[in-house]
This record gives structure tokens, sequence and C-alpha cells, in this order.
């Protein structure tokens, strides 16, 4: 995997606040290289500050991005920047996006690695609208922890640039990135042509976010991972009885 799957993490933690943001992001990480390996790790974080940088200075496979551009509190400049410069933070076909509520519960990454273009958590409200969107294949993904293909990242970039940036303003963007890749992208015919997205099933067998509850996982599918508190506490309770590892 190592030279096919790069981990990236963000952190914009608010000043003087940045050794709880950086606990919390170290744990994530730990978590995932416990299940996947020490792959190279790219944190990209809007400043520099102490806890980080020693960090990197410990591991040669941590690399730090600094990106003025992401404010804390606002979620939105991280969203753009996945969206705008996502593909140039990495160099290996694929990219494991994680965060502090978001990273893998077991080995088996190599099970999704050129399968599909981006595989995130299902999202979409149980229901009949959540089983018509996914039938044709408009079902959406989460982002917060997920595994995206470089191809998709950059034609994401491509596309904001050519064409929705001309009809969204960044200042009013307020939809998630992972909405972008999965649902917006689709409205294009080309992303058809060169793009694949998983079935639910298999987006389940992925990873779990429970969204409030709006989300039932399947019950007999022990998820690659997990992402949201929601998600985390299920798994937790249901971990020694529920999921079978199949």
């Amino acid at each position: 995997m190592h030279d096919k799957v790069t981990i990236l993490i963000y952190t914009f933690p608010e000043k003087g606040d940045e050794g709880a943001a950086f606990r919390k992001i170290a744990e994530s990480i730990a978590r995932t290289w416990k299940c996947v390996g020490e792959l190279k790790t790219v944190v990209v974080a809007s400043h520099s500050f102490g806890d980080l940088d020693a960090f990197a200075a410990r591991h040669a496979n941590v690399a730090v991005q600094i990106e003025p551009s992401l404010v804390h509190g606002d979620i939105r400049t991280m969203s753009l920047d996945c969206i705008k410069r996502l593909y140039r933070r990495f160099e290996t076909p694929y990219v494991l996006v994680i965060q502090d509520d978001g990273y893998p519960l077991r080995p088996g990454l190599e099970e999704f690695v050129g399968k599909v273009d981006y595989y995130g958590a299902p999202i979409i409200s149980d229901g009949w609208k959540r089983k018509f969107a996914y039938a044709i294949g408009m079902g959406a993904f989460n982002g917060g922890f997920s595994l995206r293909s470089r191809r998709l990242c950059a034609y994401a970039a491509k596309m904001w640039k050519s064409f929705f940036s001309k009809f969204v303003s960044e200042k009013t963007f307020r939809r998630g990135e992972d909405v972008y890749y999965t649902t917006w992208l689709k409205f294009l015919p080309m992303t058809w042509f060169k793009f694949r997205y998983p079935s639910e099933r298999a987006a389940f067998r992925f990873a779990v976010d429970r969204l409030d509850g709006r989300v039932t996982p399947q019950e007999d599918v022990r998820p690659f991972g997990v992402h949201g508190k929601l998600a985390i506490e299920e798994f937790e309770k249901r971990s020694g009885s529920g999921f079978a590892d199949r």
C-alpha cells in the first residue's frame, strides 16, 4: 500500500488551543497506522505549532503542509481546499482522508484500493428517497473518512474552476465537499464515463456514519472504518456481538 495510498488529515485549531486539537488528530493517525501500516501521512494545517512540528520531526513519513486559508470554526474553508487543491497534496494514486472522528477500525484497506474512485459512508437518510437515490446512482457518500482516487480529485478541481465556480460563490458555498464530489459532479455527463462510485452495500462495508441516527448500518457487515460520534458509539456498543467480519 505504501506506493498506492497516502493518509491525509486536516487541522485548523484556534490559536492557543493547538494542544487539545493535536491530541485528537494524533490519536486518529495512530489508529489508522495500526490498521493500515505507517503509510506516508500528510497533515494540512492552518498554521505551524510546536506539537505538530515535533510530531513530524519524529516520523519521517509525516509531511506538514500549511494552508493559511483554513479558518478555525469555518468548515467551508476545508471543503473548498478539498475541492480546489486536494489533488496537489499527495502523489500516490489514492488518498485516505481521515479526521479526528473518522478512521479505520480494522485492517483491510487493500480490499478497496483500485475498485472505485470514491469510497465513503452512505449519508442519505433512511426511506424511499434514499432507496431511489442509490438505485439510480445518485447516492451521496461521506468525506470525513473516505478513499479517493487522485484522478477524481484532479477532475473535481478542474470542474470547479471551469464550471461550478461560475455559478457558485465561494463566500456563500455551504455544502460539504463530499456532496460536491459524490452528487454535484454526477450532473456532468463526463463523470459517468470516467469515474466509478460504490453501491450502497459496498459503501457500508467501507464505512458507516450514523448522521444523528438517520442512517441505519447494515447488521451483517462490519465496516472497515467509521465517521462521526454516533457511529463510533454504535460500533463500540455492537462490536462484541452485532458485527460479523465477512
